[in-house]
Order: C-alpha cells, then structure tokens, then sequence
C-alpha cells in the first residue's frame, strides 16, 4: 500500500516558499512529496495527477501568488487535477492554498448559480495551517458536490468526464454541457460507474445541443436513461471547459440546470 503524503504543488518561481512550507511540516512526521507545476505545457494535470496518486498524495497544498491562483488558465488546470487526482486515488482529497503575497489575498468565485471546483480548498496562513493537513489526511472531507464526477484519459479513447448520482439517489436522463475555452463534446455513453463502458444503450439521446444560462453558451449532449448511483453518464471532451452545465430530462425536458466552474 502507498504511504500516504502531502503533495506540494508550486506554480510559478516560489521554491522558497514551497521550501518553508515542508520546512513547517517536517515536525508533524508527515510524509512531503511534490512538484512544480508544468505551466504552459499540454494537458499538465493528466501526469500531474498520475504521479501524486502514485505518491500517495491525499492532501495538496498550492504554493502560488495571488496572481498565479487567479490565472484562469492555471485555475483550470488545477480543477481538473483535482478530478483525475480523486479518480485515481477514488477518494475526496483535502487542498490548501498558500499564497506568497497573503496581503492580497482576494481569490475569484463563481456566480450564484453553481459551485467552483477548488471553492473548499481553504486559504491558509500563520502558524496553525499544519494542524489542519494533518486532520484533512486523517479524516477528508466530504464532497458537497451534487453529484459524483470523474474523469478518465486513455491515448486513444480521449478523455471523459463521467457523472453519476449520490449513492441512494437516481438521475432521470443526464445533459452534460460545456462553456469556455472552445471546448466541445464528440462523443457520449452511459455505463457501469468507474470505468468507460465497452458498449452503450442510449436511451432517446440529444446531440449538439446549443443554449444559454448564465451570460454563458453551452454545448451539450444529453440522453434519456434514468442512472442509479452504479451508472454514469460519459462524455468525450474537445479541449477544456471553464464550466460544466448538468441537468436531467424527465419527460424529454431539461431540468434545473447545474453548474460546475473549473476557473
């Protein structure tokens, strides 16, 4: 079994800071691994997230300034680094961020219609930060998500981004929609959750779906399956969203519509 650890990511030229931040957590017998994040390169957060579950990494600590955290690109990156990261290690996992000019630390948030990805990773400072990375690894916290979201990448499936309900509770069809960034849907499935499927039984499905909410135009795909908490419904992504729209189809219409922010 891999050790559990804290995984350090460091954005930008902050290596000093990184330095004294496994500095404070040494005391605590905790076991530090990290890297530097691959700003610039494609899709960072795929071996990012590959090689922190291989590390244990149930807890991340963002060492980055204020500017670089409110980078929307590098937003972004993170947010999907966090989902693949829980894919692999199929758990919550706890964050932190530490900024290198806390004096300004004013970080971006979402509209009142959906929740940001990174909205639970706490700003921390001072002295006491460590306690709490020590509790989040011990006892993670629950996801206050609305529903379970995983992503999968394989060289020549793509990758996918699957949504399935909470377990004891039933979704009556799926629309998944994308916004931002170009992004785009090509493909979709429905399946056992926890891997991509090998065939698919789509129920009524809906390609191409074209609308609006929230100052924000969405591309969407959508089926008529009713999925318990062991389904999910898979779609191939084409580039990265910023926002991820998700409603039901009871009766063939688009339900309450909601939003997931990756920036």
């Amino acid at each position: 079994m891999v050790e559990r650890c804290a995984w350090i990511v460091g954005v930008g030229e902050v290596d000093p800071v990184a330095q004294l931040v496994a500095a404070q957590l040494k005391p605590y017998g905790l076991t530090i691994k990290g890297q530097k994040w691959p700003v610039g390169e494609k899709q960072p957060w795929l071996a990012s997230a590959q090689e922190a579950a291989g590390a244990g990494g149930q807890v991340v600590i963002v060492v980055a300034s204020t500017a670089d955290f409110n980078n929307q690109d590098i937003r972004r990156e993170l947010a999907l680094f966090r989902i693949m990261l829980q894919t692999f290690l199929k758990q919550p996992v706890s964050g932190f961020i530490i900024l290198t000019d806390p004096t300004n630390h004013t970080v971006s948030t979402p509209s009142n219609f959906g929740m940001n990805i990174l909205e639970d990773w706490e700003v921390v400072s001072g002295t006491t930060w460590p306690a709490k990375v020590i509790a989040r690894l011990h006892a993670p916290r629950k996801l206050n998500w609305p529903f379970k979201v995983n992503m999968f990448a394989q060289e020549k499936l793509g990758v996918w981004l699957s949504i399935n309900p909470k377990p004891g509770s039933s979704m009556h069809g799926c629309m998944l929609g994308v916004s931002g960034n170009n992004a785009d849907i090509s493909f979709h499935a429905v399946g056992p959750d926890g891997r991509l499927p090998e065939r698919s039984v789509n129920e009524y499905e809906l390609k191409g779906i074209e609308f609006d909410f929230d100052d924000k135009h969405f591309k969407a795909w959508a089926l008529q399956n009713t999925l318990s908490s062991e389904d999910a419904y898979y779609v191939r992504l084409e580039g990265e969203p910023d926002v991820i729209a998700v409603g039901e189809l009871p009766g063939g219409e688009i339900g309450d519509l909601k939003l997931l922010y990756l920036k």
